[in-house]
C-alpha cells in the first residue's frame, strides 16, 4: 500500500463522485491544505487529501486498486506521491574555511547577475515571495519573515533551526542590506515561509498544499528549490500532472513558480527532474563563477520542450548565504540558483506589478546572457540571468 496522487478530469470536483470512484466513505475526505497545516503527528493512511481547485486527491492504494483506476475514464493520471528534497550539504558549515573580510559585499553572484545595479530603481519592496522549503530561522534580524505555514504533517511550525536549506535559500532572495557581509537579490521583498520539508525531505502532496495556500494569500512569486533526488526515471519521464495543475492555478492568480533543474548532472541519469520538468515551473540550471556550466546541474535530454527543459541558468557554486543563527558559509547546487531568479522577479514586479507570470518569464529569458553554443541549449537554456538587462527591458513591455 502506497500513497498515490490521482488527477481527475478537470470538470470533476464533486467529493461524492471521488468517494464513489475510490470506494471510500465521504468522511475519509479532508481538505488537503487545512489538514496538513493542522496535523503534527503524521498523515493517517485512512485519510484522503482533497485539492478541489485542481481536481486532485491523495489516497493510499494497493497496486491493484491503482491499476484499476488507470482504466477509469474520469482519471486523467495517477502516480505514486514522490519524495522531494533540497540540495544536500556535503560538509558541515563549521568545516568551511572563510572569513568575513574575504567575502565580497555584495557577494560575487549578486554582482555577476547585476542585481546590485538595480537597487537604485527597485529592491523588491512590497513584493510577496514564498520560499517552499524546509524550516527557516525566525531570529535572524536581517532576514524578517512576514508569515508562514508548515504543510509537513510531522512539523508543527515553519520556524526552526535544525535544518539549513530553507534559511539559506531565503537569505539569497531577501537578506536585508543591514547585514554587514551579505545582501539578497531583492533586499526589501516580503518573505513568506512555506515549509514542506522535515530532515530536508517532503512529499509532493505537501507542495500542492503550499501552492494552494500561496494562491489564497495572493503571493507574487514562489521559489521552490526542490527536486526528485532519485533523478528522472528516463530521459522522457512525464511531468507531474498534479503539481503542474497547482502551478497553473498559481499562474492564473498572478504567481510565478520558480524551480530547479536538479543536481543529477554528473550522474548516469543527468536529465531535468520533476518538479522543474513541469511546464508551469521555470527550471533553473546552474553555472560557475566563470559562466561555465556547473557539472552537477541536471540537463536535457536535447529534445525536451523548452518549458520542460532548463530555461535559464544562474550561479550555483560557491554561493554565500546564511544558515540558522546567522552563520555565513558557501554552498553549491541548483537550489541556490533558483532563489536568484525569484529575486529578479521581485525586482521586476515592484516596478511593474501588472506583469503576468508569462511576461516575467519571457523578460527574464529574452534578456539573459547567452552562454555555451549560440542560442538555446540543453545545459544553459537561453542563458544566464541578468537582472539589470531585465529591468531595462521593461520600457518595451
Amino acid at each position: 500500500m502506497e500513497r498515490y496522487l490521482i488527477s481527475f478530469d478537470r470538470n470533476l470536483r464533486d467529493a461524492d463522485a471521488y468517494a464513489k470512484i475510490l470506494d471510500r466513505p465521504k468522511d475519509a475526505f479532508v481538505d488537503g491544505v487545512a489538514h496538513l497545516v493542522q496535523e503534527t503527528k503524521g498523515l493517517s493512511s485512512d485519510l484522503v487529501l482533497q485539492f478541489p481547485s485542481i481536481s486532485v486527491v491523495s489516497a493510499v492504494l494497493s497496486e491493484s486498486q491503482a491499476n484499476a483506476l488507470k482504466l477509469d475514464r474520469s482519471v486523467s493520471s495517477i502516480r505514486k506521491s514522490r519524495k522531494v528534497s533540497g540540495t544536500p550539504l556535503t560538509a558541515a558549515p563549521k568545516n568551511f574555511e572563510w572569513s568575513a573580510e574575504t567575502v565580497e559585499n555584495p557577494a560575487w553572484h549578486v554582482s555577476l547577475v547585476n542585481a546590485d545595479q538595480c537597487w537604485t530603481k527597485s529592491t523588491g519592496k512590497g513584493v510577496k515571495v514564498g520560499v517552499v522549503d524546509s524550516a527557516i530561522d525566525p531570529s535572524i534580524p536581517d532576514l524578517p519573515i512576514v508569515d508562514g505555514r508548515s504543510f509537513h504533517p510531522e512539523a508543527p511550525d515553519w520556524r526552526g533551526t535544525e535544518e539549513i536549506h530553507g534559511t539559506f535559500c531565503a537569505a539569497i532572495i531577501g537578506c536585508r542590506s543591514t547585514h554587514p557581509s551579505l545582501v539578497g537579490i531583492a533586499p526589501e521583498c516580503d518573505l513568506y515561509a512555506l515549509r514542506i520539508g522535515k530532515d530536508d525531505r517532503g512529499d509532493v502532496d505537501y507542495i500542492l498544499a503550499a501552492m494552494a495556500w500561496a494562491v489564497e494569500q495572493k503571493l507574487d512569486i514562489l521559489s521552490m528549490s526542490q527536486w526528485d533526488s532519485d533523478g528522472a526515471d528516463d530521459p522522457h519521464e512525464p511531468y507531474w500532472e498534479s503539481l503542474n495543475r497547482a502551478a497553473e492555478e498559481c499562474a492564473k492568480a498572478g504567481c510565478i513558480v520558480v524551480g530547479i533543474s536538479g543536481n543529477s548532472g554528473s550522474s548516469d541519469r543527468p536529465w531535468v527532474t520533476n518538479p522543474g520538468r513541469c511546464p508551469e515551473v521555470i527550471a533553473v540550471g546552474g553555472t560557475r563563477c566563470d559562466d561555465n556550466w556547473w557539472s552537477g546541474s541536471s540537463f536535457g535530454p536535447d529534445d525536451l520542450p523548452e518549458n520542460q527543459a532548463v530555461e535559464i541558468v544562474a550561479p550555483s557554486t560557491g554561493i554565500y548565504s546564511l544558515g540558522p543563527g546567522g552563520t555565513m558559509f558557501p554552498w553549491q547546487g541548483t537550489s541556490f540558483a533558483a532563489p536568484q531568479v525569484a529575486g529578479a522577479c521581485a525586482l521586476l514586479k515592484q516596478l511593474r506589478p501588472d506583469l503576468s507570470p508569462s511576461q516575467l518569464r519571457q523578460i527574464l529569458k529574452s534578456t539573459s546572457k547567452d552562454l555555451g553554443p549560440a542560442g538555446r541549449d540543453a545545459k544553459f537554456g537561453v542563458g544566464r540571468l541578468d537582472c539589470l538587462a531585465a529591468i531595462n527591458a521593461l520600457s518595451n513591455v
